[in-house]
């Protein structure tokens, strides 16, 4: 590994505390870490084809992600931790992936100010660490890279691809020699290897990103010949040999066909288009688009390099016209990052994350736009201010953040408050001094890179130590695991039986109650239980609602929300009608909550909230 000076290697530490602590220190999130994880644990004993969620297969995303996932879990227990353990792989292939990909776009060449080739080498390398920690740091891949979902992969996927591509079609400029080839086989055998990997991630929706660069590039540079390469469609050979024996697995099974219909029609036509089909596979329903969505979101999804990337768009606007060496690289970074943004905005559905593969390209625009800042001081100048205002504020509302926790029920230990506020106050304090600094005023450009390269320290410190009391916080409203060990034990050795479950709730029974002691019931299934009272089973139902700005304001000063607001009255007509009263009410921090019912023939109803 090359690393340009000493300070990269403090980069590289700093980036491995910012992924170990968002990755190691948090219980499961909602919404659907806590499904994602259950589906991770079905399969831990066995890669099955596809995972199962309350014994029902899960036809929603193909199973990589939780084949390696359950391995974690199956060799280091069933953790949060060793759940999210394969993402700390993901997050490093994304790494060195956009890496290789920024090295070959900026190359080394002189001119604009460089004379000595080792000197264009240093600059260049240079330029390419940093944008791959720009890249690693942005917002929207910080959360996607430490979420436990399928997207991590798929973004690690969608890097390899588009780094083996680039390097595929560079190699145009080499001529049709053995090097050449060469190169080709090579980069497209790293592209069709990432795009099996971004397959298995999320389904061909995972392509949507990388195809759309492809095209519209080789249309952009008539290179029309790239889709007639041998090394092209023989590389094509190992994501269609993978994906059609795992199709055939699925369609072996004995509802095959109807899953295969669930992953190929409703999950991928369904999120794009507002199909009919079944409720429960009704994805257009949720998470609604609306026009324009993801472009008014992007200033977030890039911060807090958002400066920067705004100054490169500027600059893409002149390099994807100019006849130079870096026309190619500059178009390369634009088909990567606005076609998949100009399909997404036009789905039926919408959700930041799906925007992560799109920030690859903003990474090799930051890069570019990087080089033309070594030459433009003026530029430089208010790009690095800009960034230093931005890591201002955020230092600021984490300070006052942890100091409004400091001050509720979810307080943190003192030192563990006094670590985090310090590190804030510090990122908070050396921002400010940058910008009013003289030497901000007058930065030299060739400390560019080596000052952004500080910026994306400073970020780290404050995503992974400065929010140390705000992750412990939400590790305790988020805790699921109690809220299932207070279900368990009111049920005691009775049956504990799931009323209409949603996904969450499947999940943390799954994760946190004993194999074959639950049951889910549809609505339809009310004569199952009302047959055998006398097993006096305990009916678990999802209370309607979430706490109010007031609940939350009497939750955070301390005070116990009293038995009359816990909403124990009968919210199921059927339930009731089978002969089931409300005999209990247990919930989380936030109003996830359950009604317990209990069969008037059996035990005796205690009303009362459960806390």
């Amino acid at each position: 590994m090359n690393l340009p000076n000493r300070q990269t290697a403090w980069l590289l530490a700093a980036l491995a505390l910012l992924w170990c602590v968002g990755l190691f220190g948090r219980v499961y999130w909602t919404p659907d870490e806590p499904r994602e994880a259950a589906l991770a644990l079905s399969v831990s004993a066995q890669p099955l084809p596809l995972p199962l969620l309350g014994g029902a297969s899960f036809a929603e995303k193909p199973p990589l992600t939780y084949w390696l996932a359950g391995a974690a879990m199956r060799a280091f227990g069933a953790q949060p931790a060793a759940a999210r353990a394969p993402q700390l792989g993901y997050a490093l292939l994304a790494f060195f992936a956009v890496l290789a990909l920024l090295r070959g776009a900026l190359g080394a060449r002189v001119g604009a100010g460089i004379t000595d080739r080792t000197e264009a080498n240093t600059a260049a390398n240079a330029a390419a660490w940093c944008g791959a920690a720009l890249f690693a740091t942005m917002m929207l891949v910080y959360q996607v890279q430490i979420w436990l979902d399928t997207d991590a992969l798929l973004l690690a996927g969608v890097c390899l691809a588009l780094a083996g591509m680039y390097r595929a079609l560079s190699a145009a400029g080499q001529g049709e020699g053995a090097s050449a080839r060469r190169e080709r086989w090579l980069g497209y055998a790293l592209m069709h290897l990432g795009l099996t990997l971004a397959f298995f991630g999320k389904n061909f929706a995972a392509w949507l990103v990388p195809v759309l660069a492809f095209l519209a590039f080789i249309t952009w540079e008539r290179r029309w010949r790239e889709l007639w390469r041998v090394e092209f469609w023989t590389c094509a050979l190992v994501p269609v040999g993978c994906i059609a024996l795992w199709v055939s697995a699925v369609a072996a099974q004995p509802d095959g066909a109807h899953l295969l219909r669930i992953l190929f029609w409703n999950n991928l036509t369904g999120r794009a288009l507002p199909i009919a089909m079944e409720a429960k596979f009704d994805y257009a329903s949720g998470h609604r688009n609306s026009p324009g969505r993801y472009f008014f979101e992007l200033p977030l999804y890039l911060l807090p390099w958002t400066v920067l990337a705004a100054y490169s768009l500027e600059a893409a606007w002149r390099g994807a016209r100019a006849a130079n060496t870096r026309r190619a690289a500059w178009r390369f970074a634009l088909c990567a990052a606005f076609p998949g943004l100009a399909v997404l905005s036009l789905a039926a559905t919408a959700r930041s994350i799906y925007a992560a593969p799109c920030m690859i390209g903003f990474a090799l625009l930051m890069a570019l736009a990087i080089e033309r800042l070594a030459v433009d001081s003026k530029a430089a100048r208010r790009v690095l201010v800009g960034t230093a205002v931005l890591v201002l504020l955020f230092a600021l509302l984490v300070l006052a953040l942890n100091a409004a926790l400091q001050w509720s029920v979810l307080r943190a230990p003192w030192p563990l408050y006094l670590l985090s506020s310090c590190t804030a106050a510090v990122v908070a304090a050396w921002s400010a001094g940058f910008c009013l600094a003289p030497a901000a005023r007058r930065s030299p450009s060739t400390s560019v890179s080596a000052r952004l390269q500080q910026f994306a320290i400073a970020w780290c410190l404050l995503l992974s130590l400065g929010l140390l009391c705000a992750g412990r916080a939400v590790n305790r409203t988020q805790d699921l695991q109690s809220l299932a060990q207070r279900v368990a034990w009111q049920a005691g050795t009775d049956p504990l039986l799931l009323w209409n479950p949603d996904e969450t709730t499947l999940a943390w029974a799954q994760l946190y109650l004993p194999a074959g002691s639950w049951g889910s019931l549809e609505s339809a299934d009310t004569h199952a239980i009302a047959a055998q009272p006398a097993r006096n089973p305990l009916v678990v139902s999802l209370a309607p609602g979430s706490w109010s700005r007031e609940q939350w304001l009497d939750f955070l000063r301390g005070e116990r929300r009293s038995a009359t607001n816990a909403p124990t009255v009968a919210n199921e007509p059927r339930l009731s009608a089978a002969g089931f009263a409300a005999v209990g009410h247990v919930e989380r921090a936030g109003g996830r909550g359950y009604i317990l019912w209990r069969h008037a023939d059996g035990a005796v109803p205690q009303p009362g909230a459960v806390q």
